[in-house]
């Protein structure tokens, strides 16, 4: 080969060699990116190995079928059981969505909150502006608001608020216990017999000049006379005994005498007739606890006070049970026992059981009831009086024990009733009840405590907004578990408190086996691929070798021809 025909070879062989080295150098550089991105997938497939889900769990029973998202915490379900959790941030603020934080705004609830609960008024726009952004609807929205606002609701009250109230007098009242607008039991059809005492206990009512027995209890002993008649109990409503249309419209309690026509066990007999007033007031307090928003005291403060003054019957304290019943009868036939003698009627044997607050034990029925004329010994109270009594006692602790209102009330047992300054039309004038004439459903009433609970929370806490917890559970869960976010649930005190998901006992964390399984899958066939890439670099990488040695031989060879023919040119000039 001649000179320039090598040197040309060498050059040729020189350039297949630098491009071979390079194509090496590149194809190194491509496998240290494989090797890293191969690291990278390792540690991504790691990390999934604790890739977790969070559920809600309200119940406790370990269920995963209900994932976490903001719309279930700040949804009314049986889900979450009609109560809320709420998101907070580390403020404590109560985080709401956008259509939440505009209600907030629209009610004049302040970012920094109320550190209080506020007026009905203030809900009442907080719920009907939550139906103008479409959370709830506009039926939701009013029947919400038609339930009275439970201001205790997630502040330690645990009392649902299922009943609409309104406000009215002593009137509106009496046309409820007179059946008007009210369904419940109103009238004496109930308890107003008893079978104590020799000969049982009957009752009667005198309207007028007419005395009624009542056709569902026989008035033993006692004549209807020739204007009487029959009436069923449920004629008589407690509106009748509260506020008789006449003053001699009234009901009486009786028991006649035993066959001799003697008292020989008054007590017994007076027990009888107590033991029915324990039943209508009973009665009556059942209803009236119905009816007024706050009567349940007020109905055990009664009975309390029925029971010191007359209902506690025993033979041996009768005689002294109501000091100035009056003394012995004159008109004989009636036992003379210490017992007896404090339970009659005036001396003089005429008194009446009309209009008297006590026992009336007397020889004559036509004393004790007009125009009855049977000489034979009859006992009696009125039990209008007595329920009126009862009555009374009841309003004194609602107008406040100690008031002035409740002092100007009082009750003399043993006396004329005009004695006496009862709770009835004239004393109630200004005095106005709040009625709960309305039950609402109970779903209706759970869905209202859901709202006044998140309502509460909001004014308590204050509140902040951030839609994206609402669109975006795994943006929720993030902000929870790097403690960013918190869960402020109901406790067993019903009181709210703030903690970390993770203690929080509606919430579990489980692993995410299906995310798991993906990323498994994921790394296997990214792993498989870089794999094979790099076998394919690797032979590519030897071939490149092995040329980069063949042409490295030849350039060394080419380089020793060229520097043997410049030896033999050169010697060939020195000869």
């Amino acid at each position: 080969m001649g000179l320039a025909a090598s040197q040309a070879r060498l050059l040729t062989i020189t350039s297949r060699k630098s491009r071979a080295q390079f194509e090496s150098m590149r194809m190194s550089h491509q496998k240290l990116t494989l090797s890293r991105s191969l690291t990278e997938i390792s540690n991504e497939y790691q990390n999934s190995l604790d890739q977790t889900k969070l559920y809600y769990d309200f119940y406790g029973v370990n269920s995963t079928d209900t994932p976490l998202t903001y719309n279930l915490l700040m949804s009314p379900s049986s889900l979450n059981d009609y109560t809320p959790t709420l998101i907070s941030n580390n403020q404590g603020q109560i985080v709401l969505s956008s259509p939440y934080a505009a209600a907030a705004r629209a009610a004049g609830i302040p970012q920094e909150g109320l550190g209080c609960t506020p007026s009905s008024l203030m809900r009442n726009a907080f719920i009907m502006s939550l139906a103008e952004q479409g959370v709830i609807t506009q039926g939701t929205a009013e029947s919400i608001c038609a339930i009275d606002y439970n201001q205790g609701a997630g502040l330690g009250g645990d009392n649902l608020v299922n009943t609409v109230t309104t406000t009215g007098s002593f009137e509106d009242l009496l046309k409820l216990l007179n059946g008007e607008g009210y369904t419940g039991n109103y009238s004496l059809n109930a308890g107003i017999m008893t079978n104590n005492g020799p000969r049982g206990v009957g009752a009667v009512y005198i309207e007028g000049n007419k005395m009624y027995n009542f056709n569902e209890a026989e008035a033993k002993g006692c004549s209807t006379g020739a204007d009487g008649g029959s009436k069923a109990l449920s004629e008589i409503t407690f509106s009748d005994l509260l506020n008789p249309t006449d003053e001699s419209n009234r009901v009486y309690l009786i028991c006649e005498s035993d066959d001799t026509g003697r008292f020989a066990t008054p007590y017994s007999h007076y027990k009888g007739m107590i033991d029915v007033v324990n039943n209508v007031t009973a009665s009556l307090g059942e209803t009236l606890m119905s009816l007024i928003d706050g009567a349940g005291d007020a109905v055990a403060y009664a009975n309390s006070q029925m029971q010191t003054y007359v209902s506690d019957v025993t033979r041996e304290n009768t005689a002294n049970l109501h000091s100035g019943y009056g003394k012995e009868s004159n008109n004989g036939n009636v036992a003379k026992d210490a017992v007896n003698q404090d339970l009659h009627g005036h001396a003089d044997g005429n008194r009446s059981a009309n209009n008297f607050l006590g026992f009336v034990n007397n020889r004559r029925t036509s004393v004790v009831f007009p125009f009855v004329n049977r000489l034979e010994a009859v006992g009696a109270i009125d039990l209008t009086d007595f329920v009126r009594a009862w009555f009374t006692y009841f309003m004194q602790y609602m107008q406040g024990l100690g008031s002035a209102a409740s002092n100007s009330l009082h009750i003399e047992w043993g006396k004329d009733d005009t004695e006496s300054t009862f709770a009835d039309v004239n004393t109630l004038s200004n005095y106005e009840f709040t009625f709960t004439t309305t039950t609402v459903s109970d779903s209706d009433a759970l869905i209202s405590n859901f709202y006044d609970t998140l309502f509460n929370q909001i004014c308590i806490n204050g509140w902040t907004e951030n839609n994206q917890v609402a669109t975006d559970s795994s943006y929720l869960k993030e902000m929870l578990q790097s403690g960013q976010m918190y869960l402020t649930s109901m406790s067993d005190d019903y009181y709210y408190y703030q903690n970390n998901y993770a203690t929080n006992n509606f919430v579990k964390e489980v692993s995410d086996d299906a995310a798991i399984a993906a990323a498994e899958s994921k790394y296997t066939t990214q792993k498989a691929r870089i794999n094979a890439k790099e076998q394919e670099l690797d032979l590519k990488m030897k071939n490149l070798d092995t040329e980069i040695s063949s042409l490295e031989t030849e350039y060394e060879a080419i380089k020793k021809v060229i520097e043997d023919n410049v030896s033999k040119s050169f010697t060939r000039y020195d000869s």
